[in-house]
């Protein structure tokens, strides 16, 4: 007897762990990139303890692990961040000592503001600030696509108040991601046939 099951493949951890929190009719609309600018303070910091270590070697080491412990806990929050609007709530996961986990039902948002300092404009990335109703509000950092966020939670707002254009809008939204996954896939396939 064999399974015509498939499993799903998933390209990250992420997108497993966003499996697992999907309901019965849920779709990923658009799920959060980390800009490369979240390593800038680990990076500052082991060029500045490189530089340390040749005047002063011992502060250079303690530089050093400060900047490895920055480095560290940069990527493990690569690794553990999730940030995913879905056609029916906002799903979150960050911290990493304390771990929160939040879904958001889209009706319940309040607002999905974007935070960009001088860098961020620079360098293309913000943070995304999502409010909920009551005290909620969930803040995460370096987001590339923080724009695409806000554009699809306005357009899903007023596709639910009967705007045509919206709801054309978001089609459009879906269909580029679509296209943008299968280029990515298609380029990958290329280069593993060399």
């Amino acid at each position: 007897m064999s399974n015509n099951k498939r499993a799903p493949n998933y390209k990250t951890a992420q997108d497993r762990e966003i499996a697992k929190m999907l309901v019965s009719g849920e779709e990923v609309i658009l799920q959060a990139k980390l800009h490369w600018a979240i390593y800038w303070k680990a990076t500052a910091v082991l060029v500045f303890a490189l530089l340390l270590f040749i005047y002063i070697p011992p502060l250079g080491m303690l530089a050093g692990l400060c900047g490895v412990f920055l480095l560290c806990v940069a990527i493990l929050t690569q690794h553990f961040l999730i940030l995913t609007i879905t056609n029916k709530r906002v799903l979150a996961r960050y911290g990493l000592l304390q771990m929160d986990v939040v879904d958001i039902r889209l009706s319940k948002v309040e607002s999905i503001d974007l935070e960009r300092m001088l860098p961020g404009h620079m360098l293309g990335y913000a943070s995304v600030v999502v409010m909920g109703t009551g005290q909620r509000l969930i803040r995460i950092q370096y987001i590339a696509n923080a724009e695409s966020f806000r554009r699809y939670y306005n357009e899903m707002v007023l596709a639910e108040e009967g705007n045509e254009d919206a709801e054309r809008e978001i089609n459009q939204i879906k269909q580029s991601l679509e296209d943008e996954d299968g280029k990515s896939s298609s380029g990958k396939r290329k280069t593993n046939k060399r």
